[in-house]
């Protein structure tokens, strides 16, 4: 039997958790979960994959248009499990759609994040491995803070921000909502980026960053 599969099967206590989603990122949280005791993967929708297949052990339910049916065999809990190549909509909208449906998003963490007991994390929040978030940090609902970043003290992530692998925020920086940084970007302390706006790949932001603005660059224009 595939390693995961029996891994999900023999863990039957946990709560069950639908993922939106079967590509990389998906796959990401799949080991992150399968570390877990609280939740088992049960399933994925991805229109883009065969009905019967599976990622990871985990067995494709369909498209997002099985949410319902799920919610009747009574799971309750679900994920955003795309990624995100600049354009945060996609996940903006599927999370908006689980919250029209009433289902549950907790906020994931990998086991091998370092958090500050200080940091809040909102519905649907997710943290990758060897993540670091320092002391009164906020990530908002349907963020991702993606591997290796480092997120220094007193910083905002607002919701469905994304943040790519290796990504280094110095101490209270505000990352606006639906921005994308690009892996490797690193931003100063007390910068301000935009809502909606790009950072490039290994950008260093040593100002504000406007609403929608797509900066590159050392230092970043």
């Amino acid at each position: 039997m595939h390693q995961s599969l029996f891994r999900v099967v023999m863990n039957q206590n946990r709560t069950p958790l639908i993922l939106l989603g079967g590509g990389g990122h998906a796959r990401v949280l799949i080991d992150l979960l399968l570390e877990w005791d609280n939740y088992m993967p049960a399933g994925i929708l991805d229109p883009e994959l065969a009905v019967g297949s599976q990622v990871k052990g985990v067995p494709v339910l369909g498209t997002d248009e099985e949410l319902r049916a799920q919610q009747e065999q009574g799971i309750q809990h679900a994920v955003v499990a795309v990624g995100s190549t600049r354009s945060t909509n996609l996940r903006r909208k599927l999370y908006g759609q689980l919250r029209e449906l009433g289902f549950e998003q907790p906020p994931l963490v990998h086991s091998s994040a370092i958090l500050s007991p200080s940091v809040i994390l909102d519905e649907g929040a997710q943290v990758m491995a060897g993540a670091i978030i320092q002391t009164e940090t906020r990530i908002g609902a349907g963020a991702v803070v993606n591997t290796g970043a480092r997120i220094d003290h007193d910083c905002e992530i607002k919701q469905h921000a994304f943040l790519a692998p290796g990504v280094i925020l110095s101490g209270g920086v505000t990352v606006g909502e639906n921005a994308f940084l690009g892996a490797g970007a690193v931003v100063i302390q007390g910068t301000h980026i935009g809502n909606n706006a790009v950072i490039a790949a290994g950008a260093v932001v040593v100002r504000d960053v406007e609403d929608g603005a797509l900066v590159k660059g050392v230092p970043a224009k």
